[in-house]
């Protein structure tokens, strides 16, 4: 039986993407990804900001509840939170205010690294945004991902760290394909990533399982192996 969650822990998340844990960190640290703790009958306050005349900005309180669900992390929190292994924080964000805070006098929320977790709508979003559907997740044989500069791909199970070359070569391909157009001249690819040669065996020769990352139609045609 599978339960619909809304909401899952980070090994959960390790295993579906199929990364490590220093990669989740990074992606958290610099806030490509948004973590969440999960919180019971805390007083809550939401509201937003305003500018006063003297250019300063002020908190106009709006909502105060007894909140119960969960509260979404600010990257720098999570920054600390991963060297100092806890943390106790008093503000949160939020979609539906431009703040969430603690009410004056309510303790601070201790949180743990083994606390944090991931939002459904989260993961979903984060996905999308790197080209997995539902039904095809980054850790799944078919799943593709990509490091912002391209330096570190995974494909179809397999891991590839690239040079610049090699990496500009994946990203070319990786958006023709987005484009809806994956098979592309490879001595046009190679020439644009800034390759003297013009052969793409020469160019990814030190990954013996290039093959696993790039398909050739055996015509001077190449595509992302995906499915």
């Amino acid at each position: 039986m599978q339960i619909d969650k809304l909401y899952f822990t980070l090994p959960e998340i390790l295993i579906r993407w199929s990364i490590s844990e220093d990669d989740l960190i990074y992606l958290a640290e610099n806030d490509k990804i948004r973590l969440s703790v999960r919180v019971y009958g805390v007083p809550l306050e939401f509201g937003d900001f305003e500018e006063t005349t003297d250019g300063q900005w002020c908190r106009i309180p709006g909502e105060r509840t007894r909140y119960n669900g969960l509260l979404d992390l600010h990257a720098h929190d999570v920054f600390q939170l991963f060297r100092c292994g806890e943390i106790e924080i008093c503000n949160f964000r939020t979609s539906r205010a431009h703040y969430a805070a603690l009410r004056d006098g309510a303790e601070p929320i201790l949180v743990l690294i083994g606390d944090l977790l991931m939002r459904r709508d989260e993961r979903d979003r984060f996905e999308k945004l790197k080209g997995f559907s539902e039904r095809s997740g980054i850790g799944d044989s078919g799943g593709f991902w990509a490091s912002d500069d391209y330096r570190e791909v995974r494909c179809n199970g397999h891991h590839f760290k690239l040079g610049p070359i090699q990496a500009e070569v994946v990203r070319a391909l990786h958006e023709a394909s987005e484009a809806g157009q994956p098979w592309q001249n490879g001595k046009v690819i190679l020439t644009q990533a800034g390759s003297k040669s013009l052969r793409m065996a020469d160019v990814f020769k030190s990954k013996k399982n290039w093959r696993q990352l790039i398909r050739s139609d055996r015509k001077g045609g190449y595509r992302l192996n995906t499915k």
